[in-house]
C-alpha cells in the first residue's frame, strides 16, 4: 500500500477546488517565449467557465508518464496562473512567461490551490495526522534499565505513540510491563526491565507517515513527486483535505460557495470514516503492571 507525492497532492487538488489535466497538443510549436500552451483538450464551443485563475503546474511528464528531457525543463517553470483562456483554440495564456515552454505532450495539472504554498502544505499537515504501526528494538540508555526511544528514533515524541511492549528474543512473543513518560522533551520506556531485558525488548510505536519515506527514515518528509510514502491514499487526502479548511479557509469557502465542492462538516466526516478504518486502533489487550513470575520461597 504505497502512493507518490505527486498522486497525493493531485487527490488532494481535486477535493479542494477545481482539478483537471491536459497535455500540451503534440503539433502546435511553441517557442521559449511564449506564455502560451494549446491543449486539444480544452476545446470547446460552450459558454462555460474554464481555467481561468486556476495555478497551472507541470511536474515534468509527458501525458504517458515519460520524464520530460532535463534540458527542456525547469523548476522555475513549475507553477503560473491561468490568465485567459480562448476556448475555441484550446489556447491558455499564463502571467508571466517560461523559461521553456511546454513540450508536446507535456501534462499540466490545473489547481484551485496554490501548489506550493498552499496544495502542498495541506497535504504536509494532513500526513501529520497519519499514523502506521511500526515494531523497533529497544535500547536501554540508562543504568536504571530506562530506554530513551527518543534519542534512537526521533519520530516518537509523544508517549501515546507507544503502543505495546514485548518481550522475545529473535521476535516478540510476550507482553512486558511498561510506562512511557515524558523526560526533558525524551519520551522514555521504563518499567520493562526483566529476566528478559534489556537486550530483547519490542516496541510497536505509532509511526508518523511523512518520517517513512522511500522506504527509509526521514526528517525531511516528501519533498519529491516520485517520493513514496506507505499510506492509503484516501486516508491521507481526507488529511489533507480537513487541514486545508484549517489554513486556508477563505480559500476552502471560495471553492465550495454553490456546493461545487464539500464543505468544511463534509470533509470532518470523511476524516473521521477514513481515519476508523486506516487509523490507530484502541488497545484492548490485557497485560500487567508488573513482572509475573513463579513463586521460588514461601514464607509461613
Amino acid at each position: 500500500m504505497t502512493i507518490t507525492l505527486a498522486q497525493l497532492e493531485q487527490e488532494v487538488a481535486r477535493r479542494t477546488g477545481p482539478f483537471f489535466q491536459a497535455a500540451q497538443d503534440s503539433q502546435t510549436p511553441t517557442t521559449s517565449t511564449t506564455i502560451s500552451a494549446y491543449m486539444p483538450t480544452l476545446k470547446t464551443s460552450s459558454l462555460l467557465g474554464g481555467p481561468e485563475n486556476l495555478f497551472l503546474l507541470r511536474r515534468g511528464v509527458l501525458s504517458d508518464g515519460t520524464p520530460v528531457a532535463s534540458a527542456t525543463f525547469s523548476t522555475d517553470d513549475r507553477i503560473r496562473m491561468v490568465q485567459t483562456f480562448d476556448s475555441s483554440a484550446g489556447r491558455i495564456v499564463v502571467d508571466r512567461n517560461w523559461s521553456y515552454p511546454m513540450q508536446p505532450r507535456e501534462l499540466a495539472d490545473f489547481t484551485h490551490l496554490q501548489p506550493q504554498q498552499e496544495l502542498h502544505q495541506s497535504v504536509l499537515a494532513g500526513l501529520r495526522r497519519c499514523y502506521l504501526p511500526d515494531l523497533v528494538a529497544g535500547v536501554v540508555t540508562s543504568g536504571y534499565g530506562d530506554m530513551d526511544l527518543t534519542s534512537t528514533y526521533p519520530w516518537i515524541t509523544a508517549p501515546s505513540q507507544v503502543q505495546r511492549v514485548q518481550y522475545g528474543w529473535m521476535r516478540p512473543w510476550g507482553e512486558a510491563p511498561f510506562e512511557a513518560t515524558l523526560q526533558q522533551g525524551h519520551v522514555m520506556l521504563r518499567g520493562a526491565w526483566g529476566p528478559y531485558a534489556p537486550t530483547s525488548v519490542w516496541v510497536t510505536a505509532l509511526r508518523p507517515v511523512a518520517s517513512w519515506v522511500n522506504g527509509a527514515d526521514s526528517t525531511t518528509g516528501p519533498t519529491g513527486d516520485n517520493d513514496v510514502l506507505a499510506v492509503d491514499l484516501d486516508y491521507a487526502a481526507a488529511a489533507g483535505h480537513i487541514e486545508a479548511w484549517h489554513l486556508f479557509p477563505s480559500r476552502m469557502f471560495a471553492a465550495a460557495a454553490g456546493s461545487q465542492q464539500a464543505t468544511q462538516q463534509m470533509a470532518a466526516q470523511e476524516f473521521t470514516r477514513q481515519s476508523q478504518i486506516w487509523g490507530p486502533k484502541p488497545d484492548r489487550r490485557i497485560g500487567f503492571s508488573e513482572v509475573v513470575g513463579p513463586v521460588s520461597t514461601v514464607v509461613l
